[in-house]
């Protein structure tokens, strides 16, 4: 899609049963008056935002500069019969309901002769797996309240009704009143919420040396993680036999920690018995909070599944199949973590969990090296990745950063947060040494909420605090003093571009070219701004 190619059915979109493809607009004058033709269409007019017949020179102009800003979504030809038959457009959106997921508006006009043929429907279906493919979660439309044919069309393939409200056109100020629609491309996940999803890693932290010890210090760190708003605290499950293989050796970075055990030995006593999974989940629903656990069998995934609404596997299992498929099958959203894996073996993880049935998908970035050093985090493989595999993507932190590397991970975009945390760093064990202490949990939930609140729109928007000043500042064509009707227009006698403070505002700057030199077609008070239907003739 990088190129507008020649061959009209570039898309690879098709349908034998609906006849249904798509060609790449392109911006050429040939396409620029088609799509011009249809929307002159009386009908397309009074249904539009904009109601004012489009002109050859001018509407060109606007077509070459506006429909091709967007080079994932570019506009599309609808063809039937290899027929172009209807047009879309597609704008990216910030989210209409705040959530993490990427969002699109499209418009859809259908040429005057093909209407009533179930155009726009066979049109909005066989779009979706294209939308997908592009990394959009989510389809957003928007139609005037009158516009009961668009209603019904969007109603009738699947859209959500979202509460109706006043939309202000740009270019006139008119304020009209909207129907706005909303479809889901893919399923939600815990990620896709209006905050960043915070997981508090409690991995083996918990162990004390006795049961009752055991169970004391996971629910003490339960407490700690739900008083810190984390939204999820997680554990770890597994057996020795399903990890390593016989003979396995000692772990270079564990003896550098100064721990000499043999891995089976130490997977032994970590191992956390599953008869502790539902007493763990009972007190995460206590204190408000989500119960997560990682496995590392199929054993260990079944033990945990009743207990979690999200799966999470660690990085040197993303070649497990087995897990996988299982995760998949659960139709429960995943996280999967990436550490030390190629962009090849993600890639065959992802392709696995999709075939196998699964939906939501979040990949984390993640080092694995305990503790990792700042260099090492490379924080900006969090865009790749999402670009790359078209999931939602966020941070499985292993640094000793409570603050800047989840700060800077979020600010690239990260909707998932993951970090060890620990009581104290002193206590025994391989996890204690480089995760974060409960103060420090809570710092850094507070500067992600704040940096999440400071990061705002993924696309450029007009702030709500904005519009006063705008309204009040912004330019427009105004009358410096009284004209009268059929009085000559001339910029710097009787209008010029000034900002209007409380007085209406004219149209735009850029016809200041267009409006020098005709008559005025009312009597225009001093300050009011100059519309559009102020003038006639040369």
């Amino acid at each position: 899609m990088d190129e507008f190619k020649e061959n009209r059915h570039d898309m690879a979109m098709s349908s034998q049963e609906d006849e249904i493809s798509f060609e790449c607009v392109r911006p050429l004058e040939s396409h620029g008056k088609l799509i011009m033709q249809w929307r002159n269409d009386p009908h397309t007019l009074r249904m539009s935002f904009h109601s004012t017949p489009k002109i050859d020179n001018y509407f060109f102009e606007e077509f070459q500069r506006d429909y091709f800003v967007f080079p994932d979504l570019p506009p599309l030809f609808v063809l039937v019969g290899g027929q172009r038959v209807a047009f879309l457009r597609f704008k990216p959106i910030a989210h209409p309901q705040g959530l993490h997921r990427k969002c699109c508006d499209i418009s859809i006009n259908v040429a005057p002769e093909y209407r009533r043929q179930g155009i726009g429907k066979k049109s909005l279906k066989a779009l979706q797996a294209w939308l997908k493919q592009q990394g959009y979660q989510d389809l957003y439309a928007e139609v005037k309240r009158e516009n009961l044919p668009s209603k019904h069309l969007f109603e009738s393939v699947g859209f959500t009704k979202l509460p109706d409200h006043l939309k202000i056109v740009e270019e006139t100020s008119e304020q009209v009143a909207i129907c706005c629609y909303l479809m889901a491309l893919t399923p939600e996940a815990p990620c896709d919420g209006q905050s960043v999803f915070i997981i508090a890693e409690a991995g083996s932290n918990w162990r004390m040396g006795s049961y009752a010890r055991d169970v004391a210090m996971a629910k003490a760190m339960i407490e700690l993680a739900a008083e810190a708003k984390a939204n999820a605290i997680k554990f770890q499950l597994f057996r020795p036999e399903t990890i390593y293989a016989p003979h396995a050796g000692v772990s270079d970075y564990l003896s550098e920690a100064g721990i000499q055990k043999e891995m089976e030995e130490i997977f032994q006593d970590l191992a956390m018995p599953y008869e502790m999974v539902p007493l763990l989940a009972e007190e995460c629903q206590r204190c408000g909070i989500q119960f997560m656990c990682s496995s590392f069998s199929p054993a260990d995934f079944k033990a945990i599944d009743p207990y979690v609404s999200v799966h999470k596997i660690a990085s040197y299992e993303i070649g497990h199949i087995h897990l996988l498929q299982l995760a998949a099958r659960s139709k429960k959203p995943l996280l999967l973590s990436t550490g030390a894996a190629t962009e090849q073996e993600i890639a065959w993880a992802v392709n696995t969990f999709y075939e196998a049935g699964g939906e939501a998908l979040t990949l984390l970035q993640c080092t694995a090296k305990y503790p990792t050093e700042g260099r090492a985090l490379h924080l900006r493989t969090i865009p790749w990745l999402k670009q790359r595999f078209k999931t939602q993507v966020g941070l499985s932190d292993h640094s000793r950063h409570p603050i800047e590397s989840p700060v800077a991970a979020v600010a690239l975009g990260a909707t998932v947060i993951e970090k060890h945390f620990t009581i104290h760093n002193s206590l025994p064990g391989p996890d204690h040494a480089f995760a974060i202490t409960p103060v420090q949990l809570k710092e850094m939930v507070k500067s992600i909420r704040l940096t999440e609140q400071m990061l705002g729109s993924p696309i450029k928007i007009i702030d709500s605090c904005e519009e006063e000043l705008r309204s009040f500042a912004r330019r427009g064509i105004q009358a410096l003093k009284e004209i009268q009707k059929g009085e000559l227009l001339k910029e710097d006698l009787n209008i010029a571009i000034l900002r209007p403070g409380k007085q209406p505002l004219g149209i735009h700057p850029k016809y200041i070219a267009q409006v020098s030199g005709r008559h005025a077609t009312r009597p225009i008070p001093a300050g009011e701004g100059i519309q559009k239907e102020d003038w006639i003739g040369a």
